[in-house]
């Protein structure tokens, strides 16, 4: 397992259909001036085909000065119901470092250095190495992309939801993916009988991976009865799922 500090594509800057926007915000709490760079990437997702594992993405320097970025790779896989990131070499980045120019584009070719015959997850890290400042603090930005290998366009995600109480009466709500395409998850929310709209249990995004089982904290709710069914809402990047999950005891 992995610890990596970074800005989530999915979670954080100005995300739209032409990218991400990063900009750094710490200024107002770092004491003295603080410097960060203003880069746009695109796409913030790469699913690329297993027979042509080969994405590309796209960084555009808004900045007035270079900004000088590393290309980490790490393989991704759920283990207990949680994210794992393990340093590997299966992926090759060309520029695997690299400085672009005020205003230029920079565009980074990823792909599998052998091919693969299953669903498979990477997290591609783009990791900026901070100019030299004389005065104030430089804020060195990490962003982290999700790489999906994948059948082919065909591929879909088929995720069945179940919840359970652990020992100290949290109930957990954990959703597996038999599917061989991800489920991203926006949200999470309970269908109560006669109620207008949806009462939200968790706004943690996450995916669960193909073959693979993610788990959601939901909360205690000591009024829920093991062995009732929950009717739930699951909104995903593609759309919302109504479905029915059992409560077990644990």
């Amino acid at each position: 397992m992995h610890a990596i500090p970074w800005i989530d594509a999915v979670r954080t800057g100005r995300l739209g259909a032409a990218g991400l926007s990063v900009i750094g915000t710490l200024s107002l709490w770092l004491p003295g001036a603080a410097h960060a760079s203003n880069f746009r990437v695109s796409p913030v997702t790469l699913t690329v085909p297993a027979n042509r594992p080969i994405g590309s993405l796209t960084i555009t320097n808004s900045d007035s000065a270079p900004v000088s970025i590393k290309v980490a790779t790490y393989r991704w896989t759920q283990v207990d119901g949680k994210d794992v990131y393990t340093p590997t070499d299966d992926l090759i980045a060309s520029p695997p470092i690299f400085t672009t120019a005020a205003g230029a584009v920079q565009l980074i070719r990823v792909g599998l250095r052998h091919k693969v015959t299953t669903a498979v997850a990477y997290r591609v890290v783009l990791q900026e190495i901070p100019a030299a400042v004389t005065t104030g603090v430089a804020i060195a930005v990490n962003l982290n992309m999700p790489l999906y290998v994948v059948a082919g366009p065909a591929a879909k995600a088929s995720v069945q939801w179940s919840a359970r109480r652990t020992a100290d009466a949290t109930v957990l709500l954990e959703g597996r993916n038999s599917g061989d395409a991800p489920q991203q998850v926006l949200a999470i929310g309970r269908t109560d009988p006669g109620a207008a709209t949806p009462t939200v249990l968790s706004s943690t995004m996450g995916v669960v991976l193909p073959a693979s089982m993610r788990q959601w904290n939901i909360g205690k709710h000591a009024d829920w009865t093991p062995g009732v069914p929950l009717r739930l809402t699951i909104r995903t990047a593609t759309g919302v799922d109504e479905i029915t999950a059992n409560l077990s005891a644990g």
